[in-house]
């Protein structure tokens, strides 16, 4: 089921942006209460959740910007899962909880946005693949610029799911594309943004899922190939 996400705005009547906001509370009630039911149940819409459980094989390699209850639920199903943060106290929360669980499987990353105090950021990646020279891929936030590369570490067609749900999601995705596995996953949460668009369009040509709740959206974009002829992994 798709619900169209409801967002009040300033420029609402205030009785309609009452209304809003109710609808809003309304729809997140079985969120809250599946999340209060199961801590590591992820924080995106359940359509998308069941997409991604149904997707996993406990081979699989996973990716993703901004941890938290999805480290968990895909440490639990998979292979390895490389998580990047930028934001330093959630990292060592998260950090903590990884460790409590003793999920060996997990690689945490933390890689803290450039301080402007320090003069420019550092230069782009030269990993970074040829989609950047399009002349419409503009870099919104460049302090994010090495969390956002973070992901050319690895060689293309590594991983079989990246998530992307952190800062700069743009650039993430942009670098990520190359290293999804053929027939693996790309998801994008809070999807139904405008912003997000050049994800979109990035994607064209992918088998697009989108999964709304009336509060939210979480899109699942498919790589084309035969998930069966991914890389020989190491």
């Amino acid at each position: 089921m798709y619900i169209q996400p409801i967002h009040p705005t300033q420029s609402d009547p205030v009785l309609s942006r009452l209304f809003k906001q109710a609808a809003r509370e309304l729809l997140h009630a079985p969120v809250k209460l599946r999340m209060a039911l199961s801590p590591d149940y992820p924080w995106l819409v359940s359509g998308a959740v069941s997409r991604i459980e149904a997707f996993l094989k406990p081979e699989y390699r996973v990716f993703e910007w901004g941890g938290g209850r999805s480290t968990i639920f895909f440490a639990r199903r998979t292979a390895s899962v490389v998580t990047v943060e930028h934001a330093r106290k959630w990292h060592r929360r998260l950090a903590a909880r990884i460790e409590e669980l003793d999920l060996r499987n997990v690689t945490l990353r933390f890689v803290e946005p450039h301080d402007p105090a320090q003069g420019d950021p550092p230069a782009p990646n030269p990993a970074r693949p040829a989609r950047w020279n399009d002349p419409e891929a503009r870099e919104d936030k460049p302090q994010f610029r090495a969390y956002a590369d973070a992901v050319l570490d690895y060689p293309d067609g590594h991983f079989d799911l990246v998530l992307v749900d952190g800062r700069a999601r743009v650039a993430c995705a942009r670098n990520a594309l190359d290293k999804l596995a053929p027939g693996g996953l790309l998801v994008l949460d809070n999807a139904e943004w405008p912003k997000y668009q050049p994800i979109r369009d990035m994607t064209h040509g992918w088998t697009t899922q989108s999964f709304a709740n009336g509060v939210w959206e979480t899109a699942v974009f498919t790589r084309p190939g035969d998930a069966n002829a991914s890389l020989e992994r190491a």
